[in-house]
């Protein structure tokens, strides 16, 4: 996919979910929020906004964010600690976003969503009324899964999908899944340095999934495999998916600009395309 496509497919879309992955957003050690690096993603959904498009954020992080109150590091949260960090990070997720779109005039909107919002016909139709009502007063609506009282039986699992769920609801035209990684590699590209990007997907087969790998991130509950998960969401929905490094500054500006990315495309009918097109292989 050639930078000027995926320039022109941003700057046609008129509905962008964004999922801000946790390490992004929140020093999982210290739990501190990554301040300057948010100042820039508002900034690029800022100027979004400007052109006449509605961005969405999804983000994850509030458990990161709430971790510093527990002082044993090197082990997993137990359950009751990972609600309660939920909990407090939450708050301060919030406080970092509301102080970076306030700048800009903007205010914030916050929706905490559980498995049964979106499944129950009657939460969903609510779900996007409000999300409409807080655009429609120039608010940023940032979504992230309520933690604190979601259950094995009600919670969605992670935010690749809860963004995945969201994006459907909303008929987004793209969502963007920010990561730590520039996107699907043939191989994980930390245990090979030589793993190739693949930069633009029409099917998820076997040899697409067989490339994915879990996270082992410690409050992190995705990985590759999600977001494989959450690109047959999008795509069986119409909705196109970018996966994207967003380490960097202007993450969403880097997208833009044709920085590396992984695109999942909604194949048409009729077309024959390969999983995997050669000529959309690229050296990472």
């Amino acid at each position: 996919m050639t930078v000027m496509t995926s320039a022109a497919q941003l700057l046609s879309a008129h509905r962008i979910v964004v999922k801000i992955g946790s390490a992004l957003i929140a020093d999982g050690e210290t739990g501190h929020i990554r301040g300057p690096w948010l100042e820039t993603m508002i900034e690029d959904v800022v100027r979004f906004f400007a052109r006449g498009q509605q961005v969405i954020i999804v983000t994850s992080g509030a458990v990161a964010a709430g971790s510093y109150h527990f002082n044993d590091s090197d082990s997993p949260l137990k359950n009751e600690e990972r609600k309660a960090a939920a909990a407090i990070g939450q708050v301060r997720l919030m406080l970092a976003f509301e102080r970076s779109l306030k700048r800009f005039g903007f205010g914030l909107g916050q929706l905490l969503l559980t498995g049964e919002d979106l499944r129950n016909r009657h939460r969903r139709i609510n779900m996007w009324s409000t999300v409409r009502r807080i655009l429609q007063v120039g608010a940023l609506p940032v979504i992230n899964e309520n933690d604190t009282t979601a259950t094995t039986e009600t919670c969605v699992g992670d935010n690749d999908q809860l963004a995945a769920h969201v994006a459907e609801l909303l008929q987004a035209d793209i969502l963007i899944l920010l990561s730590n990684i520039d996107g699907l590699f043939t191989e994980d590209p930390h245990n090979n340095p030589s793993a190739r990007l693949i930069t633009k997907v029409q099917r998820i087969t076997p040899r697409i999934e067989a490339m994915a790998t879990h996270s082992h991130s410690r409050h992190s509950s995705g990985g590759m495999l999600t977001k494989l998960m959450a690109a047959r969401i999008t795509m069986n929905a119409g909705c196109n998916m970018i996966i994207a490094k967003g380490t960097r500054s202007y993450p969403l500006s880097a997208i833009e600009n044709g920085g590396p990315s992984t695109w999942f495309v909604p194949s048409t009918s009729d077309r024959a395309d390969c999983d995997i097109c050669a000529d959309n292989v690229s050296q990472a």
